[in-house]
């Protein structure tokens, strides 16, 4: 008895005690069957199981089960919901303004189209009519004040307009319109990049 004026050891009395264990119970002390640890009378079996070192070095696979994707959580949530949408919303609002501003340079590039045919039919109409020193540098002055609007026009008008004055003028000025084709041709590109 201790001092709680209970008994120690197992609560079973004496008859219960001298009960045989069933068959399929193992003794964790020698790994017998057929007895309890506590009536063990033999000695404790060595069995040799892998260090540390060489179970961290060779571990055990793992299975790995697959769960449907029915029974897996949900991983969106409200606030990832309402981003998303926002997010699209933004999307659309940005893709209206590039269709503004599409049209905006189209319109513009109409009326600088209607405003390059005007000067260039003004240029020929004056080349036709005299030929003097002074008119060729009016002309040429008319001429680049076409180039300057055509930078902002596309390439292929720009040099479709030109091709009709083109016959009409010396070669010195060839020269000159040539490398202002070229710097409409950059300037082309920089609009297409847009």
């Amino acid at each position: 008895m201790n001092k709680y004026g209970r008994q120690s050891g197992p609560r079973y009395s004496a008859s219960t005690n001298s009960a045989k264990a069933p068959a399929t119970q193992q003794c964790q002390k020698c790994l017998e069957f057929g007895h309890y640890t506590y009536e063990c009378k033999a000695e404790r079996v060595y069995k040799a199981r892998p260090t540390r070192t060489q179970q961290l070095k060779k571990p055990l696979k793992r299975v790995e089960v697959e769960v449907p994707e029915e029974f897996l959580p949900k991983r969106e949530g409200l606030a990832a919901k309402i981003l998303k949408d926002k997010e699209a919303e933004r999307k659309k609002n940005k893709d209206k303004k590039k269709k503004r501003s599409r049209r905006r340079y189209s319109t513009a590039c109409t009326h600088m189209q209607a405003e390059l045919r005007y000067f260039i039919a003004v240029v020929v109409q004056q080349w036709k009519q005299q030929e003097q020193q002074e008119q060729q540098r009016i002309f040429t002055q008319l001429l680049f004040r076409i180039l300057a609007l055509s930078l902002r026009l596309s390439f292929s008008f720009a040099f479709a307009l030109l091709l009709e004055v083109v016959v009409r003028i010396p070669f010195s000025l060839l020269l000159e319109i040539s490398v202002a084709l070229s710097l409409v041709q950059k300037q082309e590109q920089k609009c297409e990049q847009r």
